[in-house]
């Protein structure tokens, strides 16, 4: 039987289905040109847009899976290192980070403080003197201050050693900043005389003839034992005295390691001094990761102030970085040159610094105890050891009765208290803490805080002093608080949770990987169920349309 061409049908149809419609109202008329319009529409979209797979060319089509495929086993091999690598990564950052090398990130932070820093200086007025010989009496102070001074630290000198260590010299200046002081630097202070109190306490075991000759000296010279001076000369720019220069003459003085001074102040020749905390030597961190810890200080692996493990650093750090992966039970150890000494800081409490996680270490009872409470800190009594509290730096202060404290004799016996008035210990106020991130190590927030303190006792031979009273005079403390600013935190972040952000970026592309690879199967075995069915629906809109022509005439 003879089959027209599709052409020849299309024609013949259109044709008929004109004549068909010119009858109809014109309603019936536009509702039956839009149904044939909706087939052939249907028709034209079967058969000119088939879909993506069934379009491509073979070869084509290979080349998509396969390159899809090369790149979800990329995703979830990626992935899979990532959270499989992730410390050793982390380690890797970290040491990279924390090496001290010209150039590298710690260094530019070691070598000149990037964060200000501020210390106020508070002293203590003593504010009955007269009432010295009355042991009826307590001394009483009325706490000055604060002074403040905008400080800088830089590492001078620096040697790089080939031993994985570095050697150099610390440089500090102040400058005096009134808008952030409590009074002036020409306020007067009362205080005990320092020089000569020092002085008669040096000699305080020699001989009798030598104690009654200093004593007959210094009675000709100081009348009281009392000094009044300005905060100024007090601190920084010093103040003459004649015993200084009677002090270096003397042989039986000079020989006790007295210091050459031609004036005395609290902090007098520091500023702008290289030489005044000593050299440091102190580990780079490149072998071993001890980034920071003393090796040697004036070119000595212990100190020579005290006898035995307390002489030693012990691996304490030299004050600018510090061992990470903290834990609760961990003793931080920082040594201090004005101290020649290690601090060890204990820990408090774990806190919340700018969104970061701290561990919170003090000074507590392994730092302040003379070996009352801690028998293993014995040594650093120098064989006059007293309550729990107060450190003993006679030896590191040239043999002159310098005790260190907490401010107000914060966290000390009472004892300390007992034989004074005027001053109260506070914790908020007082109190020695240091703030970790656990990871690093990095400080986040420092509040360092000490007081310098003079033991006042009678000496015998030495008229001025022999009938004073066995008390602790406080004479000043400082203070020096720095809070790492938010905007220096974001590295810090980054470098706390790295090893979260691995773990969360390798998940997903071992997820993004997976699901690729699923699609990729599922779309290759429906493509040709994809293919048949789209063959399937251009036949029934072929077969639909010839089955509404009308019936054509057949040629012989």
């Amino acid at each position: 039987m003879y089959e027209p061409s599709r052409k020849v049908v299309q024609t013949a149809y259109e044709k008929n289905f004109k004549q068909n419609i010119s009858s109809l109202p014109s309603f019936e008329r536009l509702k039956k040109i839009c149904s044939v319009m909706r087939e052939k529409v249907d028709l034209q979209l079967g058969q000119d847009r088939p879909s993506l797979t069934t379009a491509m060319h073979p070869k084509k089509l290979f080349t998509f899976f396969v390159c899809s495929c090369c790149v979800s086993v990329i995703l979830i091999v990626f992935g899979t290192l990532l959270i499989c690598f992730t410390h050793i990564i982390y380690e890797a950052i970290l040491k990279g980070n924390l090496v001290l090398q010209p150039g590298s990130s710690a260094f530019q932070v070691w070598v000149k403080n990037p964060v200000p820093l501020y210390l106020k200086l508070y002293l203590f007025n003593w504010t009955n003197p007269k009432d010295i010989n009355n042991h009826t009496i307590k001394p009483h102070f009325q706490k000055i201050g604060p002074y403040t001074f905008y400080e800088t630290k830089e590492k001078t000198n620096i040697t790089w050693n080939n031993n994985n260590t570095v050697t150099y010299k610390n440089m500090k200046k102040w400058w005096y900043v009134p808008e952030k002081s409590n009074g002036t630097l020409a306020d007067t202070v009362i205080s005990v005389n320092p020089v000569a109190f020092s002085a008669a306490y040096t000699v305080r075991d020699f001989h009798f003839i030598v104690k009654k000759t200093f004593s007959g000296v210094l009675s000709s010279m100081v009348q009281t034992v009392e000094a009044v001076r300005p905060v100024g000369d007090v601190l920084f720019d010093g103040y003459t005295d004649a015993l200084l220069s009677i002090a270096a003459k003397l042989p039986f003085l000079s020989k006790n390691n007295i210091p050459n001074m031609d004036k005395f102040g609290w902090f007098y020749g520091r500023n702008g001094s290289e030489d005044f905390d000593g050299e440091f030597n102190i580990d780079t961190g490149r072998s071993d990761g001890k980034i920071g810890e003393l090796e040697r200080w004036k070119f000595q692996e212990h100190t020579p102030y005290y006898p035995g493990k307390c002489g030693r650093f012990d691996g304490a750090s030299a004050g600018d970085f510090f061992p990470g992966n903290l834990k609760k039970d961990s003793i931080v150890k920082m040594f201090s040159s004005d101290l020649c000494r290690y601090v060890e800081l204990e820990f408090a409490e774990e806190v919340m610094i700018h969104g970061i996680t701290g561990y919170k270490f003090i000074a507590g009872q392994k730092f302040l105890d003379n070996g009352t409470k801690v028998p293993e800190n014995k040594c650093f009594c120098d064989g006059d050891c007293m309550p729990s509290g107060a450190l003993n730096v006679s030896n590191c202060r040239h043999g002159s009765p310098a005790f260190v404290t907490l401010p107000n004799y914060y966290s000390a016996d009472p004892y300390y208290t007992r034989h004074i008035e005027g001053v109260v210990p506070d914790k908020e106020r007082d109190e020695f803490y240091m703030i970790f991130e656990p990871k690093t190590g990095i400080p986040l927030e420092v509040a360092a805080r000490l007081q310098l303190n003079l033991r006042i006792q009678p000496i015998p031979g030495v008229a001025l002093y022999r009938d004073l009273p066995t008390v602790f005079f406080p004479v000043l403390y400082f203070e020096q608080h720095v809070l790492l600013p938010e905007d220096m935190t974001m590295s810090i972040k980054l470098l706390v949770h790295f090893e979260i952000i691995c773990l969360a970026v390798g998940v997903f592309c071992i997820s993004a990987g997976l699901l690729a690879q699923f699609c990729l199967c599922y779309k290759a075995c429906n493509t040709k169920l994809i293919q048949r069915k789209a063959s399937k629906r251009r036949n029934e809109l072929e077969d639909r349309s010839i089955k509404e022509q009308v019936p054509l005439k057949r040629w012989d």
